[in-house]
């Protein structure tokens, strides 16, 4: 037991001690009520109703104790508030209440009787009538009573008193001002009627019991429904962080980690409970718009280029549209999307500044950077968290919000170790995974060249074209003059109807040549990145056989020279830094025209437009593509 909650213990005692003296000077009258009450009160002592909201009970027998306060002495009251404490504690009990319990319950209980007594009395002499003074001494003996209980439940669970008695207390208050009304009817109907027939209040009691009884259930039952709700929303965002892991291989101890840390800094800062769930909410799922960077960026084993770093900066943004089709009922969105802020205002993707960025933002950024300097990372060795401590405290004040730094500062070891014994080891997704049954995708497989392979002869052949080839490209400066070159060179060993050559300027692919018997199946129209065959050639740095020419933006389906049977094969164009520029495809009217061999040759053509690269150098005019 904590050293307060002794001393607190202790308080309540001599408290007790001290009221039971000042109502000693009030001697025991109509000692036939007593013991009436008495067996009232420990009959009616199993009949408890469970409270919302809170894990207590309360007995319905409280009207009772407030009847032996309008008619008995203080020290009855208190006998009978006693009597009551004790069968409580004995009756019905998942853990019967240990002797320092029933100790604290009873003094507890005590002061709380004495002090109605005289709340009571002073009420009456301020001329108060009986139901309104009852009521104010009913008030004063639940504040009495479950003040003390606030502080020791708080104190010892490490919530602030005040807020664990808004959790758990004011359900309480109307039962006990519904129990003053019946304990003043039952009064006054012993008044007109004879005392017995006071006893009346028993069936009344057992009324209001079966009725708040019911509600309760209820009340108990939605609270079931909403806790089973939160608990499927819990699973589902544990799902959809295990998503975000298929593609980043980092993350996977990393977002457990990073929300023990969240979590216990938000109790240390005293958030509220919406803004805590918010909290924990982000911190697994603050890189959920990572499902929109290619996954060669995410893992790359080395630094990013600044069009790399532009792709991943929309991970912020992405997330926080997906996040707000979910509409979470607590501010998760704003936490997601501010993830990159920097507290000098130097951050993504708004630029906020200071207290303008939302602290729970402030928190998982400066945990999130502290936890991936611990981490393993593809492009370097994870640091010793003392490192990463002093690399994100050298940061404050520029990147981080000073106040949550010097927090977590002052507790990480403590949060280390809480995290190394909270994380249960979760297997990963599978993605290596084989699977046998399914013979074909509904679109079928991607077309096979019939014609079998080059021979020797072939081979030698084409070893000659390239090497004239070679030959007229060199010294070429524009694109277009060498892509006509290659367009008439290469039809000798392939067969083809179309070439063209697209060359990426922001998020386009703009055609620089379009050659060859069927060039005018093609307009010059830009192609979104992405799409057709050519646009997710230079997006995903990937080639392609035998894709079909009639999905191509830019493709002219009134020609009526290509259909979906059609064959297009079109291979990336890098630089010498290794970069994606554009791409070099070659169309042919002929189904499953092109093969492997086929796919070699252009790989090997390509290099030929190597150092076209010309958006490295050049500005490019909004509109229109540069020649």
């Amino acid at each position: 037991m904590k050293l307060r909650i002794q001393g607190l213990v202790c308080i309540v005692v001599g408290v007790a001690i001290a009221s039971l003296r000042a109502a000693s000077g009030h001697p025991g009258e109509q000692w036939g009520h007593f013991f009436v009450y008495l067996v009232a009160i420990l009959l009616s002592s199993g009949m408890k109703v469970a409270m919302p909201r809170s894990e207590g009970t309360m007995s319905v027998n409280f009207p009772f104790i407030l009847l032996a306060i309008l008619q008995l002495s203080p020290l009855q009251a208190v006998m009978l508030a006693t009597a009551s404490v004790i069968a409580q504690g004995r009756y019905r009990v998942i853990k019967p209440f240990t002797l320092v319990q029933i100790l604290f319950n009873v003094a507890n209980v005590t002061t709380a009787t004495v002090f109605a007594w005289y709340a009571y009395v002073a009420s009456v002499r301020l001329h108060a009538e009986s139901a309104p003074a009852l009521a104010i001494a009913a008030t004063v003996y639940f504040l009495a009573n479950t003040v003390p209980l606030a502080l020791i439940l708080g104190w010892d669970s490490g919530t602030p008193p005040f807020a664990k008695w808004l959790q758990e207390f004011p359900w309480y208050l109307p039962f006990y001002l519904v129990g003053a009304v019946l304990a003043v009817a039952a009064h006054f109907i012993g008044i007109k009627f004879g005392w017995m027939t006071s006893m009346l209040l028993i069936p009344m009691v057992y009324t209001v019991y079966r009725a708040y009884s019911a509600q309760m259930a209820i009340v108990r039952d939605r609270e079931r429904h909403i806790v089973e709700t939160e608990a499927l929303q819990l699973r589902t965002i544990e799902g959809l962080a295990m998503a975000i892991e298929a593609k980043d291989k980092n993350t996977h101890q990393h977002l457990l980690r990073v929300r023990v840390y969240v979590s216990e800094l938000g109790k240390l800062m005293g958030l509220d409970h919406s803004l805590m769930q918010a909290l924990q909410t982000a911190s697994f799922l603050h890189d959920i718009g990572k499902l929109a960077v290619p996954e060669y960026i995410i893992n790359k084993p080395g630094k990013l280029t600044p069009e790399e770093f532009e792709k991943m900066k929309i991970h912020p943004v992405v997330g926080a549209d997906i996040l707000e089709r979910v509409k979470f009922p607590y501010p998760v969105v704003p936490i997601v999307r501010s993830h990159h802020e920097a507290w000098d205002g130097s951050g993504y993707p708004d630029g906020l500044k200071g207290e303008d960025i939302p602290i729970g933002a402030r928190v998982l950024t400066a945990v999130d950077c502290f936890d991936a300097l611990a981490s393993d990372r593809p492009y370097r060795m994870a640091m010793s968290t003392d490192e990463a401590m002093a690399f994100v405290e050298s940061r404050a004040g520029i990147q981080f919000d000073p106040a949550v730094v010097q927090l977590l500062a002052e507790h990480y070891p403590r949060l280390e170790e809480l995290a190394r014994q909270q994380i249960v080891e979760v297997e990963p997704l599978k993605t290596d995974l084989f699977i046998e049954r399914g013979a074909a995708p509904g679109s079928g497989f991607e077309p096979v060249h019939s014609g079998g392979t080059f021979s020797g002869t072939e081979r030698e052949e084409a070893k000659t074209i390239f090497d004239e080839l070679s030959h007229a490209l060199e010294g070429s400066t524009v694109i277009r003059e060498a892509s006509e070159v290659i367009c008439e060179q290469l039809q000798a060993i392939i067969p083809f109807d179309c070439l063209a050559v697209y060359r990426k300027q922001d998020e386009s692919a703009w055609a620089e040549y379009i050659g060859g018997v069927s060039a005018r199946a093609f307009s010059e129209d830009p192609i979104p990145l992405g799409e057709g065959v050519s646009g997710w050639v230079v997006q995903s740095g990937r080639s392609i056989v035998n894709g079909n020419p009639t999905v191509e933006p830019n493709f002219i389906a009134a020609c009526g020279l290509f259909t979906a049977a059609s064959s297009a094969l079109s291979v990336p164009l890098i630089d010498p830094d290794g970069q994606v520029f554009g791409a070099l495809t070659i169309y042919s009217s002929r189904p499953a025209a092109f093969s492997k061999d086929h796919l070699q040759i252009l790989e090997v053509v390509r290099s030929n437009l190597a150092h076209f690269n010309e958006h490295k150098s050049q500005p490019v005019l909004a509109g229109s593509p540069t020649r």
